[in-house]
C-alpha cells in the first residue's frame, strides 16, 4: 500500500465566487489523488483570507466554507485538521481568499500507482468529461487579457463522484497506462505536462463543438486525461460509459512531436524537446527579469 498526498486551490476562483471556488479546491484535490492511483480519504484546510472584520472578506470566508463543507460531504473527505491565516492584506487590498485543501488518499495496492506521463507511443488519448465554454478566472484569461472576471467553471458534485468512480475502477482493472487532471490551463496544458513528463508526443484530432479557445484552454470542472494501449481502450470507455461519464478517444500518443487539431483545424504544433525545454527554464526566465 501507499500514501497519496496533494495541495491545491485556484484563489482565482474562490474571488468570482467562494462558494464553487471552494468545491473546486476539494475536487481538484481529490482527482489529483485518484490520478495517481489512490482512494480519497480526508483534507486538511488552510484558510487564508484578509481582515474578517471587512463584511466582504467574512462573507468570502463564509461561502467558501460552505464549497469545501458541501464538496466533502459529497465525496466523503471529512476535514480532520486545518489551520487559519487572516489579515493577509497591504495598502492595495486583500489578498485573493485562498482556502488551500491538502489531501490525502490510499493506494491499496502499489500496481495501481499511476503518473501522468505518456508512456508509449500507439497509446490512445483519452478524454473523460464534458468540456464547456468556460474562460471566467482561467490562466488564457489572465495571461492573454490580463483580468480575471466573470463567472468560474461549474463544477456539479454528482459528476465528479461519477468520474472519479470510473477512472479508479480503470486504472485498478489495470487498464491505464497515465492518468492527469484538467484543471489550470485546460486541456493544452494538461496535454503538453503529459508529454513533457513521458518525453513523448501525441496526436489529437478533437471533434467537440466549442471555439478553439474555449477548447484548449477553457477549465471545465470534472475531467481526466488518460492514455491505455489500444488494446484497453475501448474497455475504458465502457466503464465510462457504466457511470454516465462521456468519454472519447481523441488522438494516440507518438514520438516528439505535439500535434492538435480541434474540429479538423490544426491548433498547436510543437516539438516536445522544445516545450520542455521552455518549460524548465520558466523560473530562471521570471527571476533574470
Amino acid at each position: 500500500k501507499a500514501l497519496a498526498m496533494t495541495t491545491d486551490c485556484n484563489g482565482r476562483y474562490v474571488y468570482l465566487d467562494p462558494q464553487v471556488g471552494g468545491r473546486i479546491a476539494v475536487c481538484e484535490a481529490a482527482r489529483n489523488i485518484v490520478c495517481s492511483g489512490g482512494e480519497p480519504l480526508a483534507i486538511t484546510d488552510n484558510l487564508n483570507f484578509g481582515s474578517p472584520e471587512k463584511p466582504e472578506v467574512f462573507w468570502q470566508l463564509e461561502k467558501a466554507v460552505d464549497g469545501i463543507s458541501e464538496a466533502c460531504r459529497a465525496l466523503g473527505t471529512p476535514v480532520i485538521g486545518g489551520n487559519v491565516s487572516l489579515y493577509n492584506e497591504n495598502a492595495k487590498g486583500a489578498i485573493y481568499p485562498t482556502p488551500g485543501i491538502g489531501m490525502v488518499g490510499l493506494v491499496h495496492d502499489l500496481d495501481h500507482v499511476t503518473t501522468q506521463g505518456f508512456k508509449a507511443a500507439g497509446d490512445a488519448v483519452i478524454l473523460l468529461g464534458e468540456t464547456k465554454a468556460e474562460l471566467g478566472g482561467s490562466e488564457f484569461q489572465r495571461v492573454i487579457h490580463g483580468v480575471t472576471e466573470g463567472l468560474p467553471p461549474d463544477v456539479d458534485l454528482e459528476a465528479e463522484k461519477r468520474l472519479l468512480a470510473a477512472v479508479l475502477e480503470a486504472i485498478r482493472e489495470g487498464l491505464v497506462r497515465s492518468a492527469h487532471d484538467l484543471s489550470e490551463g485546460g486541456f493544452a496544458v494538461a496535454l503538453a505536462e503529459s508529454c513533457m513528463s513521458g518525453g513523448l508526443g501525441a496526436d489529437v484530432d478533437w471533434r467537440v463543438e466549442l471555439r478553439p479557445d474555449y477548447a484548449l484552454f477553457g477549465e471545465s470542472q470534472s475531467r481526466i486525461l488518460l492514455s491505455a494501449s489500444p488494446g484497453h481502450a475501448m474497455r475504458v470507455i465502457h466503464i465510462a460509459a457504466s457511470h454516465g461519464v462521456p468519454a472519447a478517444i481523441i488522438g494516440k500518443v507518438q514520438e516528439k512531436e505535439l500535434r492538435v487539431r480541434v474540429n479538423g483545424r490544426e491548433a498547436i504544433r510543437a516539438d516536445v524537446e522544445k516545450l520542455t525545454k521552455i518549460w524548465k527554464e520558466a523560473i530562471p526566465c521570471l527571476i533574470g527579469k
